[in-house]
């Protein structure tokens, strides 16, 4: 009983708790933790424009261009950091470099079957991706997808099929 207390206890904990932490040998701990959370969204930094995959298709590298729907009246770098978790916009790059990674080549014929939009459904952020992907065009080996949003939640309103990796 007494350890479920104790683990009660520590599910109770507050950030302004967590702040305060001096490591035994130095600061470090408390100073890392400052510093991510002082960090700000930097909206100068670009959205990635082109994706190597790490997979081969049919013995040769692909290079994916990415086209953003990012337009003054559809700020999405703004929405990426109204929506989501996401603390830089080169994090979010990482996490959608590895996502393309997971769905390309693999989902094709799979999940992805024709043209359309999709929606991937990123589980451990929470948050869905809206892209629209040309078949014919791959096939043509013109390799790209256009970005359309993102989405806090599983949400996917007129798209062929959501994708949850």
């Amino acid at each position: 009983m007494k350890h479920l207390y104790k683990f009660k206890k520590f599910n109770e904990v507050r950030l302004s708790d967590v702040l305060n932490i001096k490591s035994s040998k130095d600061d470090n701990v408390s100073s890392e933790i400052q510093k991510l959370k002082d960090v700000t969204f930097d909206f100068d930094k670009n959205l990635v424009k082109f994706i190597t995959l790490k997979k081969r298709v049919n013995n040769k590298k692909v290079q994916f261009k990415i086209n953003w729907n990012d337009t003054s009246k559809h700020d999405l770098k703004k929405r990426i950091s109204d929506r989501t978790t996401f603390r830089t916009v080169e994090e979010f790059n990482n996490f959608f470099r590895e996502t393309v990674n997971i769905i390309f080549p693999d989902y094709l014929g799979k999940d992805v079957l024709n043209t359309g939009r999709y929606s991937i459904y990123s589980i451990e952020y929470n948050i869905s991706i809206i892209f629209e992907f040309n078949l014919e065009k791959w096939l043509k080996n013109e390799y790209e997808i256009n970005i359309i949003t993102v989405l806090p939640g599983r949400k996917g309103l007129d798209v062929i099929k959501i994708i949850d990796i």
